[in-house]
């Protein structure tokens, strides 16, 4: 496929070939006729979702002249930037070095250890310079660490830094980096600092040393990445090449803590004791030479006894002072303090990714001690599908020791405040919840983040606070909407009036509406909307579709996001002394009832099934995990079943049981 940069002209320089791409631009070797040079031309489209553009240009241009101040002899050079005449792209012109990355060489397998001490000490002293002036990197990875013809290291790519003195140009939980190379508190989306370069520096070290890095994605799945960042240890380096000195991999291991104030104070810090260790010393000018320094083995041992002996007496006396204090201080009762627990914000797992450990059961049991319990709000009990779902709640609860109670909203968003408020004051430590109403709830969901309580919503739903469990509401309208459709094609010459029953205003039945519009559409493109009316609960739905009927309103399909809006329909048709041949009707949740209205050939033709029983399982897991202090992803995605029709219960009879 052609490159269409190659040969044009972006600013005062001609692309002449493409020598790398990036998940947000392409770098070309270009040429600058005003000077004669050729440069490093880095090309970054406008179209691809980088936000507002007037946004994206003044961030641009801020954070473009910011990187162009930087005058280091390991920073790359940026010589001129701008935005193209025609407002696609942007365009950073660096020098052009010509003796590969980092990642390059890495290909090779791990790198001696002067020479790795060389790379590091000419990346720690870019990067205590970057940081001196207020900006932190955010993306070290090895790609971004080029040689001159001399293999001197030279850092670049700082187009994701962020200005220490603009924190208004982050944004509160997005993920900016490479997760292989993350610092746990990004991770965690609170604020972050120089520090978190030192961590992505220790990564690069342990790399550059083993050739690996310390945690690796297993399997595809990013969460398990995210989570050892988090929470594990990584492995010794020792294992994977022998020949690096226990004091380098104490140097990596301290700039790896997942606490960044047990890190290096700064990168040059970080590099006089790797240095150290390796018994090196360097100039602290400008001069990027290093001078081995040869000590003799006993000599390097005596000074390690001593220092070590040193330290372990400081941190003993300290530990003791410690101690000591909080016997004394300690209040009467106090017990250990809950755990904390990580929600990452805007990352998407999966099921296997809140599945519980027998640590994190026996950590919830503790928590939900002396009276305490996980409560499930559900929207309506009237709803076999939320009725269901709290009785298996309070099954798998019971299957692992923990206290559960339900409550009833009675579709009432009122109510449900109240029923909230009612359960904290029985003794509820957790939440799962069944949303009515984003405005209302917000408070007294400040209220729960306030007294870090863990909710779990059994639905997409944009509180800013806890757990959210997608059954991918878009593609379970979709199905149904799509069997509408081939009923309406297949039976009705591909025209029909189309009332669609749903909750109006609530995230997940708008998600649902636009699957069943795409789904209906794709299959009947000539058929008519009529509208788009409550439903979601039985009285709902009668009320709505008998007011059509009243009204003289003519429609020949239904379509309800779920169950129980169609069974008030089917009340509202018989009522009204129509007939299936009259009306056809697909909904959701292939609840019982509504298996046994499609067997009989009661209206309803079809229900998709939203793997109701996996759900409360995942929402269920999900606070367990909460409640233990684990890291949680903020969406956990999981697919609906299959569209249940007479045809499939005739052919699997089981099907009744399984999809109840």
């Amino acid at each position: 496929m052609p490159d269409r940069y190659l040969g044009q002209q972006l600013g005062d320089y001609i692309a002449e070939e493409r020598i790398g791409r990036g998940a947000m631009a392409v770098v070309y070797r270009a040429y600058q006729p005003s000077l004669q040079r050729d440069v490093a031309l880095k090309v970054i489209k406008l179209d691809i979702g980088l936000g507002d553009d007037g946004e994206f240009r003044r961030r641009f241009a801020q954070e473009a002249e910011l990187i162009a101040s930087l005058e280091h002899i390991h920073i790359l050079p940026v010589f001129d930037y701008g935005i193209s005449s025609e407002g696609e792209n942007a365009f950073i012109a660096m020098r052009l070095l010509r003796g590969g990355t980092l990642a390059d060489l890495l290909k090779e397998g791990p790198i001696p250890l002067d020479r790795a001490a060389d790379i590091i000490t000419q990346i720690a002293r870019g990067l205590a310079y970057a940081h001196r002036a207020g900006i932190i990197h955010r993306d070290l990875k090895p790609s971004n660490i080029l040689f001159d013809n001399h293999g001197n290291a030279y850092l670049t790519d700082f187009g994701l830094a962020k200005a220490l003195a603009n924190p208004d140009l982050t944004k509160p939980g997005h993920l900016v980096g490479t997760p292989a190379y993350v610092p746990p508190e990004a991770l965690r989306g609170e604020s972050i600092d120089h520090r978190a370069d030192i961590y992505s520096l220790g990564i690069l070290t342990y790399e550059i040393l083993t050739g690996r890095v310390p945690f690796e994605m297993t399997g595809g799945s990013i969460m398990a990445l995210i989570r050892m960042h988090l929470e594990d240890e990584p492995p010794k380096m020792r294992q994977f090449n022998a020949a690096i000195p226990p004091e380098v991999e104490a140097v990596v291991m301290r700039a790896l803590r997942k606490d960044p104030r047990q890190r290096y104070a700064d990168a040059e810090e970080m590099a006089d004791a790797l240095n150290a260790a390796l018994g090196r010393r360097y100039s602290t000018g400008s001069n990027p030479a290093l001078r081995a320094v040869h000590q003799s083995r006993e000599t390097k041992s005596l000074l390690q006894r001593r220092q070590t002996r040193g330290v372990l007496t400081l941190l003993a006396v300290v530990l003791l002072l410690g101690i000591g204090w909080w016997v004394i201080n300690r209040p009467p009762g106090a017990t250990d303090a809950a755990p904390t627990a990580t929600v990452l914000t805007g990352i998407m797992g999966t099921a296997a990714d809140v599945e519980p450990s027998a640590e994190d059961i026996a950590m919830a049991r503790q928590q939900l001690s002396e009276g305490g319990f996980i409560a499930y709000i559900a929207c309506t009990m009237e709803s076999i599908f939320q009725a269901t779902r709290a009785r298996e709640l309070g099954d798998f609860a019971a299957g692992q020791g923990l206290n559960y109670r339900a409550y009833d909203s009675e579709g009432d968003p009122y109510v449900q405040v109240t029923q909230i408020e009612r359960a904290r004051l029985d003794g509820a430590k957790a939440f799962i919840l069944c949303p009515l109403d984003i405005d209302l709830l917000k408070p007294t969901l400040e209220a729960l983040r306030e007294a870090t309580i863990p909710v779990v919503f059994v639905t997409l739903f944009e509180s800013g606070y806890g757990v959210m469990l997608n059954a991918d509401d878009y593609a379970t309208g979709r199905a149904s909407g799509t069997l509408a459709g081939d009923i309406i094609r297949d039976e009705r010459g591909g025209e029909a009036n189309v009332v669609i029953l749903a909750y109006p205003g609530f995230p997940s039945s708008e998600r649902r509406v636009q699957g069943v519009r795409d789904g209906l559409l794709e299959r009947a493109p000539d058929a008519t909307i009529v509208g788009v009316y409550r439903g979601f609960t039985r009285e709902f739905g009668y009320e709505s579709i008998k007011q059509l009927l009243d009204a003289g309103t003519p429609f020949d399909v239904i379509v309800s996001i779920n169950d129980a809006g169609s069974f008030g329909a089917i009340d509202a048709l018989r009522e009204a002394g129509l007939t299936p041949d009259d009306v056809a009707i697909t909904s959701a949740n292939a609840e019982p009832l509504a298996l046994d209205y499609i067997a009989a050939g009661n209206f309803l033709r079809g229900s998709v099934n939203t793997n109701r029983e996996l759900g409360s399982r995942i929402a269920l897991n999900a606070a367990i995990r909460l409640l233990a202090g684990g890291t949680v992803p903020e969406i956990i995605l999981f697919p609906p079943g299959v569209t249940v029709t007479a045809d499939r219960i005739s052919a699997t009879p089981e099907t009744t049981a399984s999809a109840s």
